[in-house]
Protein backbone atom coordinates (compact mmCIF):
# COMPACT_ATOMS: atom_id res chain seq x y z
CA UNK A 1 0.00 0.00 0.00
CA UNK A 2 1.55 3.22 -1.30
CA UNK A 3 1.82 5.94 1.63
CA UNK A 4 -0.88 8.03 -0.33
CA UNK A 5 -3.39 5.21 0.03
CA UNK A 6 -2.70 5.24 3.99
CA UNK A 7 -2.69 9.36 4.07
CA UNK A 8 -5.97 8.72 2.51
CA UNK A 9 -7.38 6.04 4.48
CA UNK A 10 -6.28 7.82 7.59
CA UNK A 11 -7.90 11.08 6.79
CA UNK A 12 -10.67 9.38 5.98
CA UNK A 13 -10.98 7.36 9.49
CA UNK A 14 -10.11 11.11 11.26
CA UNK A 15 -13.11 12.86 9.44
CA UNK A 16 -15.29 9.62 10.48
CA UNK A 17 -14.27 10.03 14.15
CA UNK A 18 -14.73 13.96 14.04
CA UNK A 19 -18.35 13.23 12.59
CA UNK A 20 -19.14 11.04 15.32
CA UNK A 21 -17.63 13.63 18.20
CA UNK A 22 -19.50 16.10 16.28
CA UNK A 23 -23.01 13.71 16.58
CA UNK A 24 -22.14 12.74 20.18
CA UNK A 25 -22.33 16.03 21.29
CA UNK A 26 -25.44 17.11 19.68
CA UNK A 27 -26.99 14.80 21.64
CA UNK A 28 -25.54 15.78 24.61
CA UNK A 29 -26.59 19.15 24.21
CA UNK A 30 -30.08 18.34 23.36
CA UNK A 31 -30.02 16.20 26.86
CA UNK A 32 -29.05 19.46 28.70
CA UNK A 33 -30.78 21.95 26.71
CA UNK A 34 -34.17 19.67 26.93
CA UNK A 35 -32.90 19.46 30.87
CA UNK A 36 -33.49 23.41 31.51
CA UNK A 37 -36.21 24.38 28.81
CA UNK A 38 -33.79 25.95 26.85
CA UNK A 39 -35.80 24.84 24.03
CA UNK A 40 -35.30 27.70 21.23
CA UNK A 41 -31.44 26.38 21.77
CA UNK A 42 -32.58 23.22 20.75
CA UNK A 43 -34.33 24.40 17.75
CA UNK A 44 -31.03 25.60 16.46
CA UNK A 45 -29.27 22.39 16.94
CA UNK A 46 -31.57 21.27 13.69
CA UNK A 47 -30.98 21.82 10.24
CA UNK A 48 -33.52 24.44 8.63
CA UNK A 49 -34.79 22.14 5.85
CA UNK A 50 -38.25 21.20 4.57
CA UNK A 51 -37.61 17.90 5.50
CA UNK A 52 -37.23 17.60 9.04
CA UNK A 53 -38.89 15.40 10.93
CA UNK A 54 -39.80 14.77 14.79
CA UNK A 55 -41.81 11.87 15.50
CA UNK A 56 -42.88 12.04 19.19
CA UNK A 57 -45.08 9.31 20.87
CA UNK A 58 -47.88 11.89 20.72
CA UNK A 59 -47.37 13.10 16.68
CA UNK A 60 -44.79 13.72 14.21
CA UNK A 61 -43.63 17.18 12.90
CA UNK A 62 -42.29 17.58 9.57
CA UNK A 63 -40.66 20.80 8.54
CA UNK A 64 -38.12 23.14 10.69
CA UNK A 65 -40.73 25.43 11.59
CA UNK A 66 -43.10 22.22 12.81
CA UNK A 67 -39.79 21.05 14.96
CA UNK A 68 -39.90 24.63 16.45
CA UNK A 69 -43.72 24.82 17.11
CA UNK A 70 -42.95 21.68 18.91
CA UNK A 71 -40.51 22.40 21.03
CA UNK A 72 -40.90 25.98 21.67
CA UNK A 73 -45.16 26.59 21.05
CA UNK A 74 -45.79 23.45 23.08
CA UNK A 75 -43.11 22.76 25.64
CA UNK A 76 -42.06 26.41 26.25
CA UNK A 77 -38.41 27.95 26.82
CA UNK A 78 -37.17 29.75 30.04
CA UNK A 79 -36.75 32.77 28.63
CA UNK A 80 -40.66 33.33 27.26
CA UNK A 81 -41.82 35.43 30.38
CA UNK A 82 -45.44 34.10 29.21
CA UNK A 83 -43.90 30.26 29.89
CA UNK A 84 -42.24 30.79 33.68
CA UNK A 85 -45.58 30.09 35.29
CA UNK A 86 -46.05 26.75 33.76
CA UNK A 87 -42.46 25.83 33.72
CA UNK A 88 -42.09 25.98 37.76
CA UNK A 89 -42.04 22.42 39.35
CA UNK A 90 -41.43 20.93 36.47
CA UNK A 91 -37.99 18.62 35.64
CA UNK A 92 -37.59 16.53 33.13
CA UNK A 93 -34.06 14.66 32.85
CA UNK A 94 -33.67 12.06 30.04
CA UNK A 95 -30.14 10.61 29.52
CA UNK A 96 -28.43 9.36 26.43
CA UNK A 97 -26.75 6.03 27.02
CA UNK A 98 -25.75 2.87 24.56
CA UNK A 99 -24.86 5.14 21.56
CA UNK A 100 -24.45 3.33 18.25
CA UNK A 101 -23.41 5.55 15.51
CA UNK A 102 -22.40 5.39 12.14
CA UNK A 103 -21.61 8.20 9.72
CA UNK A 104 -21.91 7.54 5.73
CA UNK A 105 -18.25 6.72 3.67
CA UNK A 106 -19.37 10.35 1.55
CA UNK A 107 -19.39 12.09 4.75
CA UNK A 108 -22.63 13.66 4.30
CA UNK A 109 -24.93 11.71 6.49
CA UNK A 110 -24.64 9.87 10.03
CA UNK A 111 -27.25 8.05 11.78
CA UNK A 112 -27.21 6.92 15.25
CA UNK A 113 -29.80 4.55 18.08
CA UNK A 114 -29.87 5.48 22.15
CA UNK A 115 -31.56 4.06 25.14
CA UNK A 116 -32.32 6.90 27.34
CA UNK A 117 -33.25 6.47 30.81
CA UNK A 118 -35.16 9.03 32.69
CA UNK A 119 -36.84 11.02 35.05
CA UNK A 120 -39.69 13.28 34.94
CA UNK A 121 -41.51 15.60 37.87
CA UNK A 122 -44.77 17.48 36.48
CA UNK A 123 -48.19 18.67 38.17
CA UNK A 124 -49.60 15.82 35.74
CA UNK A 125 -51.52 12.51 36.79
CA UNK A 126 -48.79 10.05 37.79
CA UNK A 127 -46.10 12.32 37.66
CA UNK A 128 -46.77 14.84 40.92
CA UNK A 129 -44.31 12.69 43.33
CA UNK A 130 -41.82 12.09 40.26
CA UNK A 131 -41.84 9.29 37.67
CA UNK A 132 -39.23 6.79 35.66
CA UNK A 133 -39.49 7.24 31.79
CA UNK A 134 -37.45 5.73 29.69
CA UNK A 135 -36.84 6.12 26.00
CA UNK A 136 -35.09 5.11 22.80
CA UNK A 137 -33.79 7.75 20.31
CA UNK A 138 -33.34 6.97 16.87
CA UNK A 139 -31.34 9.90 15.09
CA UNK A 140 -30.46 11.15 11.38
CA UNK A 141 -27.44 13.64 11.11
CA UNK A 142 -26.73 15.93 8.49
CA UNK A 143 -24.41 18.21 7.83
CA UNK A 144 -25.17 21.55 7.34
CA UNK A 145 -23.44 24.69 5.82
CA UNK A 146 -20.00 22.12 7.49
CA UNK A 147 -21.75 21.84 11.03
CA UNK A 148 -23.52 18.93 12.10
CA UNK A 149 -27.27 19.16 12.58
CA UNK A 150 -30.15 16.68 13.58
CA UNK A 151 -32.19 16.07 10.47
CA UNK A 152 -34.73 13.19 11.52
CA UNK A 153 -35.37 12.03 14.91
CA UNK A 154 -37.99 9.38 16.43
CA UNK A 155 -38.80 9.18 20.03
CA UNK A 156 -39.90 5.47 20.93
CA UNK A 157 -41.55 5.17 24.85
CA UNK A 158 -40.44 2.19 26.70
CA UNK A 159 -42.49 3.14 30.01
CA UNK A 160 -43.70 5.87 32.53
CA UNK A 161 -43.89 4.29 36.00
CA UNK A 162 -44.09 6.49 39.39
CA UNK A 163 -41.13 6.66 40.93
CA UNK A 164 -42.78 4.60 44.17
CA UNK A 165 -44.61 1.80 41.54
CA UNK A 166 -42.88 -1.05 40.02
CA UNK A 167 -42.84 -0.69 36.59
CA UNK A 168 -44.05 -4.57 36.11
CA UNK A 169 -47.13 -3.29 37.41
CA UNK A 170 -49.49 -1.88 34.50
CA UNK A 171 -49.27 2.42 34.81
CA UNK A 172 -52.12 4.20 36.43
CA UNK A 173 -52.41 6.32 32.59
CA UNK A 174 -50.68 5.45 29.45
CA UNK A 175 -48.01 7.15 28.32
CA UNK A 176 -48.05 9.78 25.63
CA UNK A 177 -47.23 7.24 22.99
CA UNK A 178 -51.11 6.33 23.27
CA UNK A 179 -52.81 9.70 23.01
CA UNK A 180 -52.56 11.85 19.65
CA UNK A 181 -51.30 15.37 20.20
CA UNK A 182 -54.63 17.90 18.80
CA UNK A 183 -52.40 20.10 16.51
CA UNK A 184 -52.48 21.58 13.35
CA UNK A 185 -48.54 20.98 12.84
CA UNK A 186 -49.12 17.69 14.49
CA UNK A 187 -49.52 14.79 11.72
CA UNK A 188 -50.91 11.60 13.31
CA UNK A 189 -48.71 8.38 13.76
CA UNK A 190 -48.75 5.71 11.10
CA UNK A 191 -48.90 3.22 13.89
CA UNK A 192 -49.27 3.28 17.62
CA UNK A 193 -46.20 3.06 19.29
CA UNK A 194 -44.96 -0.33 21.63
CA UNK A 195 -44.98 0.71 25.22
CA UNK A 196 -44.42 -1.86 27.84
CA UNK A 197 -46.90 -3.75 29.93
CA UNK A 198 -46.98 -6.81 31.44
CA UNK A 199 -47.95 -9.10 28.74
CA UNK A 200 -45.80 -6.67 26.17
CA UNK A 201 -43.38 -8.66 24.17
CA UNK A 202 -40.24 -6.51 23.82
CA UNK A 203 -39.12 -5.23 20.18
CA UNK A 204 -36.74 -7.21 18.38
CA UNK A 205 -35.08 -4.08 16.28
CA UNK A 206 -36.86 -1.07 17.14
CA UNK A 207 -35.20 1.04 16.40
CA UNK A 208 -33.17 -0.86 13.65
CA UNK A 209 -29.05 -0.60 14.27
CA UNK A 210 -26.82 1.72 12.52
CA UNK A 211 -24.67 -0.49 10.04
CA UNK A 212 -22.05 0.95 7.43
CA UNK A 213 -23.68 2.74 4.87
CA UNK A 214 -22.09 4.56 1.66
CA UNK A 215 -24.76 7.38 1.32
CA UNK A 216 -28.10 8.75 2.51
CA UNK A 217 -30.68 6.55 1.13
CA UNK A 218 -33.72 7.04 2.73
CA UNK A 219 -35.47 7.05 6.21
Amino acid sequence: MTEEKIREQLEHKLLKLEAQEACRNLMGRYSYYGTAFRNKETVELWAKREDDKLVMPFGKFVGWEAVRHCYVDLHGDRNNPDDIDELRGLMMIHLMNTEIIEVAADGKTAKGVWLSPGTETAPQPGKEKGAWCWGKYEVEFIKEDGTWKFWHMILYPLFLSPYDRSWGQPAPEKMLGQIQLEDPMCQPLDAPMWEYGPDAEYPYDEPTLSVPYDHYTGF
